[in-house]
């Protein structure tokens, strides 16, 4: 190697250019032979998966920041525990089932058994009357469509079934000959506190997570650091509990979450974002829906986002924050058919509940004044405004009952400072807005906690009707008024003729 050198000593200018060039060569060359076993880990990979193939093991075998693309095809009984960094891409067709196929049934009396070792799990969850054994999380599907279960055997009859754990035997009543029969057994499809993973573009179903877990469930605690789960662009369905759980930095995009046993959507924790989900058909189970059960239900979080959604048909609230949720926004959502909420609020702080449209929503199936298009239950600063709300149960409703304080601050749940303004709200019976009070409380919610209604429009059934709540008693416009509440409100005259808006049955979505 020379550095072209002229006829003297020095070195020409061409010549210390490409000694320089050399010398960076070399170096970087030494640093790479010095550096490559240590830089390997943080390099990404992109590793492709085929059904048939162990997703775990190939996470297991691979570092953390791996892209793992799961080729189309059916992807029976895997569950995930996820690296920090890692991405699992589906491609079109990529299916993750949690459900085992049953072949092997035989005769026995009336019905047709198949024999299963299931060890019990002791899960928790409220049940309605005619669903009592809904906490079971192993849930039985016929052709893609899950069949009640029951907690006995005397009560098998068509289209439910029984398991006796003890005896290691599923019943039906049905011929299962020529069916499709699965038996869901894997807990969980994602799983654990892994930072930064990414899930896109897969189809997920039949998993059985106890209630209050999901199929995707970013394992998480109020205190812990931002996991940032990314979630996108799925389909989590017939799931048991939830479809999805997230996290602090969690991001919920483009999915499609319907037909799960308890919850689409549960979440905890800080920044949450919640944008351009369907999340429909939830709690096939029968969970009882004043426990936890319905759309999504969120607890202890702070900032969190829900915009642009479409929320429908779920037998629980459409879209619930319960307990200690601080500065949340629910914004552009469309909400129909959800039991007892469109939107619900209830013992938390803060909140801007804006430019949503909610209709034919809050229908209690159990009757009374429990529901309403838009919900507000004990809670302080909720800033309700730009809504159009249309034939719900009730159309937005504050209620205070004795919720007792919030266990992280000791702040007392109370409905003040509830500001409803410039939504347009249509009622063809119940309650169009107001305030109801239950308990020992005085009239200091009406008085002195600065609760108001200004600047609404109303478009009534009834315009002389009681469609107002106020001061312990069904109200006039005129009362409404005198008490102070939209006075400068606009009632939309002559008011049309609406049909009927019939209550929600308590029949299983299909």
């Amino acid at each position: 190697m020379t550095c072209d050198q002229g006829p003297s000593v020095s070195i020409t200018r061409r010549g210390l250019q490409r000694c320089a060039a050399l010398a960076c060569q070399i170096s970087a060359a030494l640093f790479l032979i010095v550096m490559t076993p240590h830089l390997s880990g943080a390099l990404s990979q992109s590793v492709t998966i085929h059904p048939g193939d162990n997703i775990q093991r190939q996470v297991d075998q691979h570092g953390s920041g791996t892209t793992f693309v799961l080729t189309s095809g059916l992807y029976r009984l895997q569950s995930i525990t996820p690296k920090d960094g890692d991405s699992f891409i589906g491609e079109p067709g990529a299916i993750l089932n949690g459900a085992k196929l049953l072949s092997s049934f035989e005769p026995q009396g009336r019905f047709w058994v198949a024999r299963e070792n299931i060890h019990q799990v002791n899960a928790p969850g409220k049940c309605l009357p005619d669903h009592p054994a809904c906490a079971f999380p192993e849930d039985l599907f016929v052709d893609d469509v899950p069949l009640q279960r029951v907690a006995s055997l005397s009560d098998v009859i068509p289209h439910k079934w029984y398991l006796d754990y003890d005896g290691d035997k599923i019943y039906l009543a049905d011929n299962p000959s020529g069916h499709k029969i699965e038996i869901s057994v894997t807990r969980h499809a994602f799983y654990g506190s892994a930072s930064n993973v990414t899930i896109r573009g897969l189809i997920i179903e039949k998993y059985a997570p106890d209630a209050q877990f999901a199929a995707i469930d970013n394992l998480t605690a109020d205190e812990d650091p931002a996991r940032v789960w990314v979630v996108a662009e799925n389909e989590v369905r017939l799931c048991h509990g939830g479809g999805v759980k997230l996290g602090t930095g969690g991001q919920l995009l483009k999915n499609k979450i319907h037909h799960n046993g308890q919850i689409g959507v549960l979440g905890r924790g800080r920044d949450i974002l919640i944008e351009d989900n369907e999340i429909a058909y939830n709690n096939f189970a029968g969970y009882d829906y004043n426990w936890e059960a319905g759309g999504s239900k969120f607890l202890f979080t702070e900032n969190l986002m829900v915009r642009n959604n479409y929320v429908h048909d779920n037998r629980g609230p459409g879209l619930w924050t319960d307990g200690d949720n601080y500065n949340v926004v629910y914004e552009r959502n469309r909400t129909t058919g959800n039991t007892i909420a469109g939107i619900f609020h209830e013992i938390s702080f803060g909140a801007a509940i804006r430019f949503n449209t909610i209709e034919n929503d809050g229908f209690n199936p159990r009757g009374g004044s429990y529901g309403a298009g838009i919900f507000v239950s004990a809670s302080s600063n909720a800033d309700v405004y730009g809504n159009n709300v249309t034939n719900c149960m009730n159309g937005i409703l504050g209620i205070q009952d004795n919720r007792g304080s919030s266990r992280r601050s000791g702040k007392p749940y109370l409905l003040q400072n509830l500001y409803v303004h410039d939504n347009i709200i249509t009622q063809t019976t119940g309650i169009a807005a107001g305030i109801l009070k239950v308990g020992k409380f005085d009239n200091s919610i009406f008085a002195s906690w600065n609760n108001r209604f200004e600047n609404n429009t109303y478009n009534l059934a009834d315009p002389i009707g009681k469609y107002y709540q106020w001061m312990n008693a069904a109200r006039s416009k005129v009362e409404w008024q005198g008490f102070g509440n939209d006075v400068h409100g606009t009632w939309l005259t002559p008011a049309p003729a609406f049909p009927p808006v019939p209550i929600k049955k308590e029949a299983l979505p299909q």
